[in-house]
């Protein structure tokens, strides 16, 4: 089996602690066109979560410009393979559903935030607080929701073997934030607003959001939209915004949008 994953890697090249399931009878209960769906949800999981790996890269490289400690910029560049093994672990669920081995998905464009006006050094910041303050604590949150849903075995190893791993990437966003100068983190805080809303408004679209399928493809990995955005919103609400006021960052405009519930629709107003 070709992988990215090295031994330099959390698991020293090896895909997961325990090999998954080698029998799940729940998959084989499921309809053709179930396995078929399912393979394709799990199949573009893989997708992004390489795409997740080449974000790490950035990160890895605006820490080292920044000059992060040396455990920080390490632990970033684990994350990349973190991220690999992820992608392979999701391409072998996918072809669990599928009945067959499928090849590893198109690689998906990585597409960093400008963050127009930012300068470079800000700029720099800003990506590693949304990828990890912001997107890896949701992501979290994310397979925490998928996992109380599942029952499936299969599923139910695999979405534990990523959760094993986000926590620690989210780690990496924490830190960085923590060691900014008190001015820096002010700074900041006038961008929690559009990057909270564009975090949390990718993470609905990516949502599987068929209600033929819900309560099928729920017991598989693959809640509804309107449970997943829920629980992100919560994560949002209840781990990162009590963490931000922690490092004495302004999160005002971020409570009074989800006080008026969060919408996904339209960018709310900037705040300063």
């Amino acid at each position: 089996m070709q992988t990215e994953y090295g031994e330099r890697g959390r698991w020293g090249g090896r895909l997961t602690k325990r090999p998954l399931p080698e029998h799940d009878p729940s998959i084989d209960a499921l309809s053709r066109s179930d396995r078929r769906e399912l393979a394709a949800v799990w199949l573009h999981r893989a997708a992004m979560e390489r795409r997740v790996a080449d974000a790490f890269k950035v990160i890895h490289d605006a820490l080292r410009r920044r000059n992060a400690g040396t455990p920080l910029v390490e632990l970033a560049e684990r994350a990349i393979d973190d991220e690999y093994r992820h992608a392979e672990l999701s391409r072998v669920v996918a072809s669990r559903f599928a009945g067959t081995e499928l090849a590893a998905p198109k690689r998906l464009l990585l597409e960093p935030p400008q963050h127009a006006g930012a300068s470079p050094e800000l700029r720099d910041t800003l990506y590693i607080v949304g990828q990890c303050v912001l997107n890896e604590t949701t992501a979290s949150a994310f397979l925490e929701v998928c996992l109380v849903h599942a029952r499936g075995a299969v599923a139910r190893s695999a979405l534990r073997e990523l959760l094993s791993d986000e926590i620690d990437h989210g780690r990496i966003g924490w830190a960085h934030l923590a060691a900014l100068p008190e001015s820096t983190r002010a700074v900041v805080a006038r961008w929690l607003l559009p990057m909270a809303f564009l975090n949390l408004r990718t993470w609905r679209e990516q949502s599987p959001d068929d209600p033929r399928h819900q309560a099928t493809w729920s017991q598989h990995g693959a809640p509804p939209a309107d449970v997943t955005h829920r629980a992100l919103v919560d994560a949002l609400r209840t781990l990162i915004v009590p963490g931000l006021k922690e490092l004495r960052l302004s999160t005002d405009a971020v409570e009074a949008w989800l006080d008026d519930g969060a919408p996904t629709d339209r960018l709310p107003e900037r705040r300063r």
